[in-house]
């Protein structure tokens, strides 16, 4: 793939979620897949994305926990997006929802996801270049 895809991580314990992700993203996106967020954050380390979609309720640890682990650990920190059956229970107390940019509700429409998501990866594809030119 290219260097004019965005990289997307998508970390969810659900893989019937994840599978439906990544057919929706695949054509405009480079996307990665992750049941484990501990695996997800050894990943995002070792590896440029930038985008991260994230589940909010994971075994291991939340999805506020992984995005203020994300946020602590990874430089320069991907843009961090959640999918949640649960939104009202994401406020700005939730452990890192201020390091979020947005919260999207499970069932998500694909289209507006999609669209989210792309939008927010041309801004990450721009960072990323603007970081490895510097």
């Amino acid at each position: 793939m290219s260097n004019s895809h965005p990289r997307v991580l998508v970390v969810d314990d659900d893989p019937g979620v994840l599978q439906s992700l990544k057919l929706l993203l695949e054509d405009d996106c480079e996307v990665t897949c992750e049941v484990s967020p501990v695996n997800a954050l050894t990943l995002a380390r070792s590896s440029p994305f930038d985008v991260i979609i994230t589940d909010f309720k994971m075994p291991q640890m939340t999805g506020g926990e992984f995005a203020r682990a994300v946020k602590e650990q990874v430089s320069p920190t991907p843009y961090l997006l959640m999918l949640t059956g649960t939104p009202q229970s994401v406020t700005h107390q939730t452990v890192g929802a201020q390091d979020l940019v947005m919260v999207l509700a499970k069932p998500f429409e694909p289209d507006r996801l999609l669209r989210m998501v792309t939008q927010v990866g041309r801004l990450g594809l721009i960072r990323r270049g603007a970081t490895a030119s510097s």
